[in-house]
């Protein structure tokens, strides 16, 4: 984000990650389990992250949109 101006936007693809994100661990396939932990990682330091506000728009398999706050 330190290269992203204010007001800048930013936009992550795959943010829901086959929507397994929303699933119990133990409901999700083993193919998919590192990805998920992965995803969940990211966007909770995006959700964390003060300088940005954040939208996430459930379209395909997720498309989080970031803008720069200061």
């Amino acid at each position: 984000m330190k290269l992203l101006k204010v007001n800048g936007i930013m936009v992550y693809d795959n943010t829901l990650w086959f929507g397994s994100v929303a699933q119990p661990e133990s409901s999700v396939l083993d193919e998919f389990k590192e990805g998920r932990l992965n995803t969940i990682k990211f966007n909770k330091s995006l959700a964390d992250d003060r300088r940005i506000n954040i939208t996430m728009v459930p379209l395909g398999d997720g498309i989080t949109i970031c803008r720069c706050l200061y």
